[in-house]
């Protein structure tokens, strides 16, 4: 028998033996809205919203029933969005100088492919939204922060000799990663 089993939840927040909820901070209100009820389906991509995230397919809800669940709604998701709207928080900025590098150029393109499909796989908001190839220069956007540096940190892993820099914004969620090679 532990000794606060007999104590309810307020007590125990005002005692200190359990801390309390953390209070949801005004920010994410502001992006994310009021967690409803019901199923959203995303029209682009067909995520599926529920249980207060996003969810790769419906059969992931045990208590989903077709027949009882008929409210439905269609709406686009942050990610969609935000490649609608040219919106990015990662910037992954890659320099290619040397010659042996630009052979492994397309090697580079598949590590970040692969890196964009374990991001979606984890969470279906998490992607790479657009690259452009520039000759000596890839861009990459991504739809969240941490992805650009887990690219940026994976690639210069893999191909040695390469310089990595990490350039958060002040104020704004927007991250730039640069990889120089």
């Amino acid at each position: 028998m532990t000794k606060y089993q007999n104590v309810s939840k307020t007590q125990a927040v005002r005692r200190g033996s359990i801390a309390p909820r953390r209070k949801r901070a005004p920010k994410d209100e502001q992006e994310f809205g009021l967690a409803g009820s019901g199923y959203i389906l995303c029209s682009d991509c067909k995520s599926v919203f529920f249980d207060k995230s996003w969810h790769h397919r419906l059969d992931e809800d045990k208590h989903f029933s077709a027949e009882k669940n008929k409210n439905i709604k269609f709406a686009i998701c942050p990610a969609c969005d935000m490649l609608k709207k040219k919106e990015y928080e990662g910037e992954l900025i890659i320099r290619i100088k040397n010659q042996e590098a630009r052979i492994k150029k397309d090697e580079v393109l598949n590590s970040i492919q692969n890196s964009d499909e374990m991001a979606r796989e984890r969470d279906p908001m998490d992607r790479v939204l657009w690259t452009e190839n520039n000759g000596d220069e890839i861009k990459v956007y991504t739809s969240e922060n941490q992805l650009a540096v887990i690219i940026g940190k994976k690639l210069d892993s893999s191909f040695p000799g390469g310089k990595l820099k990490i350039e958060h914004s002040h104020g704004e969620d927007l991250i730039r990663v640069f990889w120089e090679r």
